[in-house]
């Protein structure tokens, strides 16, 4: 990245500077992962986000729509979304709760495996492509420093 997309302030070490760099950054991260995936052979469906849904029901095995989209930290409707393409590509299946009538349950289906399978290994090969100049120790680091700001210090 060039000093022309992270212009530096007068203090480079400020909050706001820091909160600007990680949007930033995480935004052109997303972008690159999202195209690797498909460079590498991932469906056009399988999104980065629709995978983190395969990934949560998968590690559910039936999961409430509304659990997960507070697991994935987005509205309703956007699960929705997410899940009507799945279950249109025959990933995913609603089923009634039978607990609560109200509620509706998401869980894989058998097509799904292969795909979840495949699309680890993809994930994998992205991740290594994105972070390979950087160094182990770094990376530890950077999990260290996203886990505090996520987590409290």
């Amino acid at each position: 990245m060039s000093n022309s997309e992270f212009p530096f302030p007068a203090n480079p070490a400020s909050a706001a500077f820091v909160l600007q760099t990680l949007i930033k950054t995480t935004h052109q991260v997303q972008r690159e992962f999202e195209r690797l995936l498909s460079t590498l052979g991932l469906p056009s469906y399988l999104t980065g986000s629709r995978l983190r849904v395969l990934l949560d029901v998968s590690q559910y095995g039936s999961i409430r729509m509304s659990d997960l989209a507070k697991n994935l930290g987005v509205e309703a409707r956007v699960v929705t979304q997410y899940v009507d393409t799945l279950e249109g590509q025959n990933l995913l299946v609603r089923t009634a709760d039978p607990t609560d009538r109200r509620a509706t349950l998401v869980k894989l289906t058998d097509e799904a495996f292969p795909i979840i399978e495949k699309a680890r290994i993809i994930m994998e090969q992205a991740a290594e492509k994105i972070f390979e100049g950087i160094s182990i120790d770094s990376r530890k680091e950077l999990i260290q420093q996203l886990t505090m700001l996520t987590h409290g210090r």
